[in-house]
């Protein structure tokens, strides 16, 4: 399927369903926990006033990604956290992320690590993919440099996630708040 019949199936949906299109086959997403909202709620927020006055804007859960306008591709996620600087624009849509950030469980682990990692790894604005994990405290950070991507693991609470191309830094215990794991 392409993101064409992809867009005109989900139209028809029920009102509330939300779906990603993975190597042309839609997925239905699972409704997500009240954990993995607070994480993505925690994060997004921050983010949210950090980067609002720098010009970016930051949407959680709704804002679409694809690596092109065209109709023709067969991939389109839908990361919990995502950062778009530039202007606005009315599309439902954007190809043209800085920051991902995706809440991993153990159901979506082998999706979030796999398929979209490399997905976004291979958009040219991607300067960070941040996959907080929803069982554990756990942050893993993918940052862009000159010589491809470098990662890195945090996990205690005095750790600090620093995305330099937002100048954004947030501590896990900011993070995790309100989380019992």
């Amino acid at each position: 399927m392409t993101i064409a019949e992809f867009d005109a199936s989900i139209a028809n949906s029920q009102e509330g369903d939300t779906f990603e299109l993975i190597d042309g086959v839609p997925l239905l997403a699972g409704d997500p926990t009240e954990t993995h909202e607070q994480i993505a709620s925690n994060i997004g927020a921050r983010l949210k006033l950090g980067t609002d006055k720098r010009g970016c804007r930051t949407y959680q859960g709704g804002m679409a990604v694809q690596a092109s306008a065209s109709p023709a591709g067969c991939n389109k996620f839908r990361p919990d956290v995502v950062v778009r600087c530039g202007p606005l624009s009315d599309n439902t849509y954007m190809t043209d992320p800085v920051v991902i950030v995706e809440v991993v469980s153990p159901s979506t682990i082998d999706l979030d690590r796999g398929h979209k990692l490399q997905f976004y790894e291979k958009l040219p604005t991607v300067r960070h993919i941040v996959l907080a994990y929803a069982d554990r405290k756990r942050v893993e950070h993918y940052r862009r440099t000159e010589g491809g991507w470098e990662g890195e693991v945090r996990s205690t609470s005095e750790s600090t996630l620093v995305l330099d191309a937002v100048e954004f830094r947030v501590d896990l215990a900011r993070i995790y708040f309100g989380v019992h794991l």
